[in-house]
């Protein structure tokens, strides 16, 4: 007789704990979650039917605690624990711990987590399934020295990575030799502080390689399916920002070829349960083994979308001892879908991760289109201790362009004030022409945003906009003012980022009307989320503005653009040319810290000459290590911190002479 769950914990938190909440509850599940101090007032604690505190802030105490999640699902006698992604999800472990209770892991077995779980292992069981991996050392490297024979060996650029690494934390390209010692110290401590686990191993690094996984699903009778591929090159810090299902490279006899490796590789080490298998493939589209995450991914919405299984009611079900509801000429890929993941981070500043308060928070309404995947509110903390992603916008289309042109406005609708993100960036690459046409690779943001995000160079079709939002604003604000609310009729000069423009508006407290170029233009508005995002309809055309406003300035936003815009009556506008410009301060002698987190390592000593692009310190933020580089040469005054105090962004690192 085949088990059923009447209540599951979740071993985790935030988008992934709440995304499993609601196919649980779906098929009559009670859910239980665990929270930390820090996850209190969370959404994921909100949502479950029982909430249980488990620890201090920090992962280690709580989220990585096999011991006090055991006993939680003990104590609220729950019958199974699905680990979602990240934390405990690869653990060998876990599964062992929670047997001793007589508690199912909704998940692999605990072999074929352990084979995988060591990239090392993991590439021998591929090259004995006959799976095509990249050329490298396998074995674990000793120390700096043994991987500076190792790269010398094989031949720059390399990869150095964790034995037990995944999510892109404890990787590192490494292209000179005098690179090697950083890259090993830096990525030996990422894998220890997430994985436990020091250990390391070395790859030949495929330049501009594409990124492509397969989605798996096995039941305990040795079926096997795959879901097809998901495209996943759009990454930062070895990390996923973009991803789609299916490739727009990937042919379907390339596909087929990648199911047959992918099978193997499952039969190989009896596996059941959502897995992903990752491939990188070159120019010449050959595919290379990567690694095999034994989990749910966090890109799973994508291909949801395209096959509509829902994975993890499947790994439910498999758990549960029930067979695969369908075989392989069942999986059909439907048109297209596209994630954008929305991380509280800095795409000017290296994408450095970020923490605070959400102040404003705003998603495209859920719809046959659009799915929202996230785990915050207005309200709501981005805390230091986890991962920085705040949600996941999910779009579906018939084709590749359709499904574009929804998370164009999906991502025109979504706003999260009070704390930095990267909503911007996003809009900035679903316009960028490389990406539509789809040429594609891991390289792709190094090569399009080298020195990071700012903004996009403004186009005439953004200043017309800039120019009729700017209008808008100002006149409402104007007929608002006006005693008799009469209609406005004038002249006016608009700043675009210094730029003036002289146009004739008329303003009657709904309507806008503005001739530019000769042509006339109305233009409607609607206000969200407390002013700072306008939807306009201009000439019967609609689109989403967002805006800042400091005293009579307009800092406005638009598909990856931003402009600082003024409005004058032109006799104010001809005595502000007279005013003068307040000078910045342009002093790089004063190196502050970019994120919030702690100072593991100085790289500096007081009285040390150093050079541009010099590592100063090292600060690690939400389980990564980053490295601050100096901007300018100098000598070393003062050093304001100590290795191993907690820092605040802001905070006076290093004062230069």
């Amino acid at each position: 007789m085949l088990k059923k769950y009447s209540k599951i914990l979740i071993a985790n938190r935030g988008e992934i704990a709440c995304r499993i909440i609601k196919t649980a509850h779906k098929m009559g599940i009670s859910c239980v979650c665990v929270y930390s101090d820090a996850d209190e007032h969370s959404l994921h604690v909100k949502l479950a039917d029982e909430a249980v505190h488990i620890g201090q802030s920090p992962a280690c105490t709580s989220y990585l605690d096999i011991d006090k999640i055991c006993q939680a699902a003990a104590d609220t006698k729950a019958q199974a624990v699905h680990p979602g992604y990240g934390f405990l999800s690869e653990n060998q472990h876990f599964p062992l711990a929670l047997e001793k209770f007589g508690i199912d892991f909704i998940g692999p077995r605990t072999e074929a987590i352990k084979a995988m779980a060591n990239k090392i292992t993991a590439k021998e069981v591929a090259v004995k399934s006959g799976v095509s991996v990249v050329p490298g050392y396998t074995g674990a490297v000793l120390n700096i020295a043994h991987a500076e024979e190792i790269a010398q060996q094989i031949g720059f650029p390399i990869m150095i990575k964790a034995a037990a690494g995944g999510g892109g934390k404890g990787m590192r390209i490494v292209r000179s030799i005098k690179e090697v010692a950083q890259a090993f110290n830096s990525a030996t401590n990422e894998a220890m502080k997430n994985f436990k686990d020091g250990s390391l191993f070395i790859e030949k690094y495929v330049e501009l390689p594409r990124h492509i996984e397969v989605q798996i699903l096995g039941d305990k009778f040795g079926n096997i399916v795959c879901l097809g591929e998901r495209e996943c090159s759009i990454q930062r810090h070895n990390q996923k920002v973009i991803e789609e299902s299916p490739s727009p490279f990937v042919t379907e006899e390339i596909r087929q070829k990648m199911y047959e490796q992918c099978i193997s590789l499952a039969k190989q080490v009896n596996y059941f349960s959502a897995g992903t298998v990752e491939f990188i493939m070159d120019k010449d589209k050959q595919f290379y083994f990567l690694e095999m995450n034994t989990r749910l991914q966090v890109e799973h919405p994508v291909t949801e979308l395209v096959t509509g299984i829902d994975i993890v009611e499947e790994m439910i079900r498999v758990s549960c001892g029930e067979k695969l509801r369908f075989n392989q000429e069942d999986i059909r890929l439907n048109g297209w879908a596209i994630e954008s993941r929305i991380y509280a981070e800095d795409p000017a500043k290296n994408f450095f991760p970020a923490s605070g308060r959400i102040k404003y928070y705003n998603m495209p309404k859920e719809s046959s289109n659009v799915r929202i995947d996230d785990g915050v509110f207005a309200g709501a903390e981005v805390s230091m201790f986890y991962d920085p992603m705040i949600a996941k916008i999910i779009t579906y289309g018939k084709d590749r362009m359709a499904a574009i042109n929804c998370m164009q406005q999906a991502l025109s609708e979504s706003y999260v004030g009070g704390i930095t993100n990267n909503i911007e960036f996003l809009e900035s690459i679903f316009h960028q022409p490389a990406f539509i046409a789809a040429k594609l690779h891991t390289g792709f943001i190094s090569e399009f945003y080298s020195n990071g995000f700012h903004s996009d160079i403004l186009t005439e079709e953004s200043i017309q906009i800039f120019i009729f939002i700017s209008l808008y604003i100002y006149l409402s604000n104007e007929y608002r003012n006006w005693v008799l609310c009469k209609e406005i009729d004038d002249s006016f000069s608009v700043f675009v980022d210094k730029n003036e423009y002289n146009i004739r508006a008329k303003y009657d407290g709904v309507t806008l009307l503005v001739i530019y170029n000769h042509n006339e233009y109305l233009i409607q508005g609607r206000w969200n989320v407390s002013y700072k995002l306008l939807q306009v309809i201009i000439n019967n055309h609609a689109l989403n503005v967002k805006m800042s406003i400091n005293k009579n300035m307009y800092l406005l936003g638009y598909a990856g653009m931003k402009a600082q815009c003024f409005v004058y009556y032109p006799s104010i506008a001809n005595l502000s040319k007279f005013m003068l410009e307040s000078k910045e301060d342009k002093s790089m002698l004063y190196v502050e810290a970019p994120i919030s987190g702690m100072l593991v390592k100085l790289c500096v000593d007081q009285g040390e000459k150093i050079e541009i692009g010099q590592p100063l310190c090292i600060i690690e933020a939400m389980k990564m290590e980053n490295i601050i580089h100096a901007e300018t040469k100098g000598t070393i005054k003062t050093i304001a911190m100590k290795e191993g105090e907690s820092i605040r962004s802001g905070d006076l690192l290093i004062e230069l002479e």
